[in-house]
């Protein structure tokens, strides 16, 4: 009988372990009272040391766009811890697609627990191709963190696998100007591309003056490297309705940097593929909303650039 009833246990370890998205960090809390709020959160992050640049309520803009949500709440927040940034981004300059990170805090309407989702450390380096201790160890922290917050939170896992992708999972635009030159560029590049986001749809819902988190940790390395966190509403809706979970993508953050002596700009982006392969999209509709806003998002940078 004790045989059967651990043989039960380990093929139930083996199954849950089997079907966990190992790209997604999920945690529960029952929040049946409404006590705890988005805000709690972002506080107690903010107490920790973070700094979250950004807690966006997007029930509102749901109900003013589209009439309608399904959730009781939820938030997107921007958040990086700058001591892990700060040492990455120099070694990594693409690393900074992660700084700020995303974290998606969501109820459901007549749902008693309050969920928090965003990418694990083994995500991260699978997306810039780099591993490094740094990814792990704020991870580590993340998780310390939010139970130190919510000491009731626990982690639980989505019921389906994230699907593995040969595909390159970000894009890097790379233009030649001098380094004396590179401030004036960008200030053009960046009213052009401005200029081509709000027409097809795309938000910056946070910018972020990084070089000057660097510069005040005596870190020279960049003439500028700048962080914006881009959104668009119609993919983000879309998405929230069947696996709100997506919101550890979005807001989606986009760095335009130039590192002294390069006499090169370059911009990296998030690829779509990232959404497919981790949420295991197979919609085809909803795939092709996608693809659409990573063409619309291409362009809008190939045309800034020429």
């Amino acid at each position: 009988m004790m045989r059967k009833k651990i043989v039960m246990c380990l093929l139930l370890l083996f199954y849950g372990t089997a079907y966990a998205n190992s790209d997604i960090l999920l945690y529960k809390v029952e929040n049946k009272d409404l006590k705890i709020s988005t805000q709690t959160l972002a506080d107690g992050l903010t107490a920790h040391g973070y700094v979250v640049a950004k807690n966006q309520d997007m029930n509102r803009p749901y109900k003013i766009q589209f009439g309608t949500t399904t959730f009781q709440s939820y938030n997107l927040m921007s958040v990086y811890y700058p001591e892990t940034s700060v040492q990455l981004v120099p070694k990594y300059a693409h690393s900074g697609i992660f700084t700020p990170f995303s974290i998606a805090v969501y109820q459901r309407q007549g749902d008693d627990f309050l969920y928090i989702a965003l990418l694990t450390a083994k995500a991260q380096e699978n997306i810039i191709k780099k591993h490094d201790p740094l990814f792990s160890d704020l991870e580590a922290l993340n998780k310390k963190t939010i139970a130190s917050i919510l000491p009731s939170a626990v982690e639980t896992s989505l019921g389906y696998m994230n699907v593995k992708t040969d595909k390159t999972l970000y894009t890097k635009y790379s233009f030649a100007v001098d380094d004396e030159d590179a401030v004036e560029a960008m200030d053009e590049l960046m009213m052009m591309m401005l200029n081509g986001m709000k027409p097809s749809g795309f938000v910056v819902a946070n910018y972020i003056d990084f070089n000057a988190v660097l510069k005040e940790e005596k870190k020279d390395d960049f003439i500028f490297y700048d962080s914006y966190s881009l959104c668009k509403l119609k993919i983000i809706y879309e998405l929230s309705k069947t696996k709100p979970e997506a919101g550890a993508f979005a807001p989606c953050t986009m760095v335009i940097y130039h590192r002294k002596g390069s006499n090169k700009t370059e911009i990296v982006s998030l690829n779509i593929d990232n959404l497919t392969s981790t949420l295991a999209i197979d919609d085809k509709e909803l795939l092709q909303v996608l693809e659409k806003a990573q063409a619309d998002m291409q362009n809008i940078i190939e045309e800034s650039v020429e």
